[in-house]
């Protein structure tokens, strides 16, 4: 396996960076963040002109003919600018419905989310997704239909989302369902959130009527799962470099004692590390991305690369916030926005430790 990214891979890099630098500095996600999260004018552009909902899906599946190397390298740069954009909670509910749905489901649902006309999310964070007896929402069927009745949170961006996809237990098995935003029974809360750019809500059920996605398995469910993984991982990898970045330009500049601090041997360390951690996480989100076409890898390199992803951007967004001092405490700065959505990327499906686990459980250890 080649682990070298393309000329065009490049371009593709170039491209969504600096359309993002154009149309979504940071003082615009502040502003974002400070409304409702969710860039609407950013989101139809990125849907109309870059169309990255569908960019790893082949085309005929109405996608781009890529591949999750291409989506990565795009959540990527969405990590690196903390983009207030449903992209990963919309491509996750893509994926759900591209696996687990048949051929009428597929042919109805996908087109509206590949379109950014309807907003996906899928109600699922932890690491017991697929365990029933951690299930918080069951399905019923009544009258000879489909519904549901529980409550979940944290969903990405469920407060503007059209389409839910939910894991909901029926028999001691749990089985993912489509539930439209706008049905009867469905309401969707937003919470506080410690992560500003990324807001959650909390969705709650009470007898909705809902469609199963039952041409799939358990293991189609992981695999969602695991796709998941590999593209929170690489948002993580943005992010972890943009600290790197901005902690190496504020070190440059920054003088004590008629020296750069960049020049001290402690911070001269520190972003070492920095970097050296952010090189091993690219390696493994590149295999874990390149390998998503064989789901006997992807199950082994999804959990190994969130895991690694994680601790990256953990280590990152703290060791940027020391470089920085004082300043990087306070609001203004925008070093806390990174180290927000670090620590809550990371909780999402099972901490690194939970991931680590699930890696030693997948090859026998």
């Amino acid at each position: 396996m080649d682990f070298r990214y393309s000329s065009e891979h490049d371009d593709l890099r170039a491209s969504v960076r600096g359309f993002l630098h154009g149309f979504a500095p940071t003082r615009r996600v502040r502003e974002v963040a400070a409304a409702d999260g969710h860039d609407r004018q950013l989101w139809r552009r990125l849907c109309s002109e870059l169309e990255l909902p569908g960019l790893h899906l082949a085309e005929e599946d109405g996608g781009a003919g890529g591949t999750l190397v291409e989506a990565a390298i795009v959540f990527e740069e969405l990590g690196r600018a903390l983009t207030p954009v449903p992209l990963a909670s919309t491509v996750f509910a893509i994926e759900a419905v591209r696996r687990l749905g048949d051929h009428e489901q597929r042919a109805r649902l996908l087109p509206g989310l590949l379109s950014g006309d309807r907003i996906g999310a899928l109600a699922a964070a932890s690491h017991d997704v697929t365990d029933a007896a951690a299930a918080t929402i069951r399905a019923d069927q009544i009258a000879g239909r489909t519904v549901l009745s529980g409550e979940y949170a944290p969903v990405l961006h469920g407060h503007v989302a059209d389409l839910f996809v939910v894991p909901a237990v029926a028999d001691g098995v749990v089985s993912l369902h489509v539930v439209a935003g706008d049905a009867a029974g469905v309401t969707a809360e937003r919470l506080p959130s410690f992560d500003a750019t990324r807001p959650v809500a909390r969705l709650r059920l009470s007898h909705a009527r809902a469609e199963p996605l039952v041409a799939g398995s358990s293991d189609d469910i992981e695999r969602v799962l695991d796709t998941a993984r590999v593209l929170l991982a690489a948002e993580m990898l943005g992010g972890a470099e943009a600290c790197l970045a901005m902690a190496v330009e504020y070190a440059c500049g920054r003088t004590q004692f008629e020296r750069p601090i960049g020049s001290f041997q402690a911070v001269k360390h520190a972003c070492a590390e920095m970097a050296i951690e952010i090189d091993a996480t690219r390696a493994a989100v590149m295999f874990a991305a390149m390998s998503a076409t064989d789901p006997d890898e992807l199950r082994i390199t999804a959990p190994l690369a969130k895991a690694q992803a994680a601790d990256t951007f953990t280590l990152c967004a703290g060791s940027a916030i020391q470089v920085h001092g004082g300043i990087a405490f306070t609001w203004e700065h925008d070093m806390h926005l990174y180290f927000r959505r670090a620590k809550t990327t990371e909780a999402l499906f099972g901490g690194s430790a939970r991931h680590r686990a699930l890696l030693a459980d997948r090859v026998g250890l």
